[in-house]
């Protein structure tokens, strides 16, 4: 084999030996974003674009698998889901009130299953690790709250409605422990506060 052929070979090996490495690389990549769910849309705007969404979400998940979260026993999903609808039960006398209680309610419940606290600033990308298809409503649900209570009438009853359910969505997905069933909530045919 002459050296021509063989320098030929080397280079070829190395065009495949990176396609391959690119190919890969683009693979995990697309499944990242896919399991950020819409989140990913929101990262890419806070982060300046694809790259600096996809190292913003390599640390996410980094820092996600460091977490000891824990699934929620059977006797505290009865607890919370028990607690769920009394809040849900409250909507129609404040729904202000029942807001508050909803967005209470998910913060214990983030704490019990091993996240940072809600004031916390790294809460919500964490939580996007496994979590990120119901972000996007979670974070419309708080601002309703805050809305409703800075000043009531700057919210009507549809939109506290809409916020109610978009809580009680991630409370469900926080509270449903990988391979378990729904809970009780879950399996109830919707809400109609």
């Amino acid at each position: 084999m002459s050296i021509g052929a063989i320098i030929t070979v080397i280079v070829l090996v190395l065009l495949v030996a990176v396609a391959v490495y690119a190919a890969r690389r683009e693979h995990a990549r697309r499944q990242i974003r896919a399991s950020f769910g819409p989140e990913y849309e929101q990262v890419r705007a806070d982060y300046g674009g694809v790259r600096g969404a996809d190292r913003e979400l390599a640390r996410r998940t980094h820092l996600h698998k460091k977490l000891r979260l824990e699934p929620i026993s059977a006797d505290d999903q009865d607890f919370y889901t028990t607690s769920w609808d009394h809040v849900q039960g409250g909507f129609l006398d404040n729904p202000a009130l029942a807001l508050t209680g909803a967005e209470q309610l998910v913060a214990r419940l983030v704490a019990a299953r091993g996240y940072p606290a809600v004031d916390d600033d790294e809460h919500l990308p964490l939580l996007s690790v496994r979590h990120g298809h119901v972000l996007p409503g979670y974070r419309q649900a708080r601002s309703v709250s805050e809305r409703a209570a800075t000043d009531p009438t700057l919210v009507s009853t549809e939109e506290e409605r809409k916020a109610l359910i978009q809580y009680r969505t991630l409370f469900e997905d926080l509270l449903a422990a990988p391979g378990a069933t729904a809970p009780r909530a879950a399996q109830s045919s919707g809400v109609k506060p």
